[in-house]
C-alpha cells in the first residue's frame, strides 16, 4: 500500500506536537487524516520547548523550517551553575557550533508558538483535517478499519494512532493500565517578561541552576522579551488534586530560599508573572504499543522526564517515523509494526536517561569541597534522523 492506496483516513487522536506533526507528515505524503482533539478550542498547555537538533532535523522534514526559526531563539551558549555562588561548573557552546555539528540548530520557543506553526501547516494543507471537542469515548476494531466514537461523533478510518498525552484514553482503551504514576518530581513553571526581572542582561542565555534536591532552569523565548523559566524539586508526594495549579508563591519562595542572586531574580520574576505547579507524572514500560490497526506516539507510548529537554523530540520523531511507515505501507499493520520496531528500542532508552540524568542533577554534591564531575548531557540523542532513517532497520 502506498499514500495513493489509502481510501480510508489515519485517524489521529489527540491535536498537540506529536498528533499535528504525524498529520502534517501524512497529508504531505498524501494520505488523508482526521485529527480528533478533545478540546473545544485549541491551546496548548505548557510554557515552552527546546528542540534539540534531532527534533528539529525532523520538523524541517514537514515543511516547517522557515516558520519554525522566525517563532524560535536560537541559543548561543549554556551552563549549569552552583545554586548559592553562580558560578558556572561546566558550561558549551550551542548556536553555530551545534548546527556545524549536526546540521540544524538547537532551537526554543513557547510551546504555543510552535503548536500555532502546526497548526498553520496543516490547515494550509487541509483545512477539514482538525476536529475540535471530539474527545475519545471508544474504539472497535474490525476487517479493514477503525471506529473512533467520540462526543462529536463517530470517526471511520485504516487505523488510529493514539497521541492523547500522558493520560491517553488510546491507551486505556489498548492496555487499561490505569492512572500514571507521581514521579517524585514537581515543576514550578512559566514565562517571565524581562520587565518583571530585576536583571534582564543576563548570561549565558540558557543556563540550570544546580542545588540540593533543587534545579532551576531558564532560556530566553520571544527575541530577548520574555524567559522561560521552570524549578524543579524532588518531593516525597503528590497530594494535590489534580496535576496542575496556580503555585502558592510562599511555598516556591522557600523551596529555592538563599539561591543566587540571579536565581532569586527568576523565582521573583515567576511569581510576579504568575506561576503553576506541575506534579511530573510518568508511566511504566509498554512493552508493545501496537495493537493491530492502533498504536500509539509521544507522550501516550512513553512518557518521559524533561531532563534530557528530549521529551517533545521523541514525540516528533515518533510523528514523523509513523507517517513515512504509513505512506510505505505495505499495509497498515505491517506500517505500525516497523514504526515500533525502529521507534521502541530508542524511545525506551531516552526515558531511562532521562530518569538517570535527573536523578544525577538532583542529587550532585553541590559544596565547594565536591569532587563528583558535574552531571551533563553527552548529546547522544542528536544524531538520530527521522526522515532518512531505513524503514528497513
Amino acid at each position: 500500500m502506498n499514500a495513493m492506496h489509502h481510501k480510508q483516513p489515519v485517524l489521529i487522536a489527540g491535536g498537540g506536537i506529536a498528533g499535528l506533526c504525524a498529520a502534517l507528515g501524512l497529508v504531505r505524503a498524501g494520505v488523508p487524516v482526521r485529527v480528533l482533539e478533545q478540546a473545544a478550542e485549541l491551546r496548548e498547555v505548557g510554557a515552552a520547548v527546546s528542540l534539540a537538533p534531532n527534533a528539529t532535523r525532523a520538523l524541517d522534514s514537514l515543511g516547517i523550517g522557515q516558520a519554525l526559526r522566525d517563532a524560535s531563539n536560537w541559543p548561543q551558549r549554556a551552563a549549569m551553575k552552583h545554586y548559592q555562588s553562580g558560578a558556572e561548573m561546566v558550561a558549551y557552546p550551542m548556536g553555530s557550533s551545534m548546527e556545524q555539528r549536526w546540521g540544524a540548530p538547537y532551537l526554543q520557543l513557547l510551546r504555543a508558538d510552535l503548536h500555532t506553526v502546526l497548526v498553520d501547516a496543516l490547515h494550509a494543507l487541509d483545512p477539514t483535517a482538525l476536529h475540535l471537542g471530539a474527545r475519545v469515548q471508544g474504539i472497535q476494531q474490525h476487517g479493514e478499519g477503525v471506529e473512533v466514537q467520540t462526543a462529536a461523533g463517530t470517526f471511520r478510518g485504516g487505523c488510529l494512532i493514539g497521541a492523547d498525552g500522558v493520560r491517553s484514553a488510546v491507551r486505556a482503551a489498548l492496555y487499561g493500565d490505569g492512572a500514571p504514576d507521581f514521579t517524585g518530581y514537581v515543576a514550578w513553571r512559566g514565562v517571565v517578561p524581562v520587565e518583571n526581572l530585576r536583571n534582564p542582561d543576563f548570561k549565558p542565555d540558557t543556563a540550570v541552576f544546580l542545588g540540593p534536591q533543587r534545579t532551576l532552569l531558564r532560556y530566553r523565548v520571544r527575541g530577548h522579551r520574555a524567559v522561560n523559566v521552570v524549578a524543579f524539586a524532588r518531593v516525597e508526594g503528590w497530594a494535590e488534586e489534580g496535576w496542575s495549579l496556580p503555585a502558592d508563591l510562599d511555598e516556591l519562595r522557600a523551596a529555592f530560599a538563599g539561591w543566587h542572586e540571579e536565581a532569586d531574580d527568576m523565582i521573583e520574576g515567576l511569581c510576579l508573572s504568575g506561576a503553576f505547579k506541575w506534579g511530573l507524572f510518568g508511566r511504566a514500560e509498554l512493552p508493545r504499543w501496537q495493537q493491530g490497526r492502533v498504536s500509539l506516539i509521544g507522550d501516550a507510548a512513553h512518557p518521559m522526564l524533561p531532563f534530557l529537554g528530549q521529551g517533545a523530540a521523541m514525540a516528533i520523531e515518533d510523528a514523523v517515523l509513523v507517517a513515512r511507515a504509513l505512506a510505505r505501507g505495505p499495509d497498515v499493520e505491517s506500517a505500525l509494526a516497523c514504526y515500533e520496531r525502529i521507534r521502541h528500542p530508542r524511545a525506551t532508552l531516552t526515558v531511562k536517561r532521562a530518569d538517570a540524568h535527573g536523578l544525577r542533577i538532583h542529587q550532585h554534591l553541590v559544596t565547594a569541597s565536591a569532587t563528583d564531575p558535574v552531571p551533563r548531557d553527552d548529546f547522544a540523542e542528536f544524531d538520530f534522523d527521522a526522515a532518512t532513517t531505513p524503514l528497513d532497520a
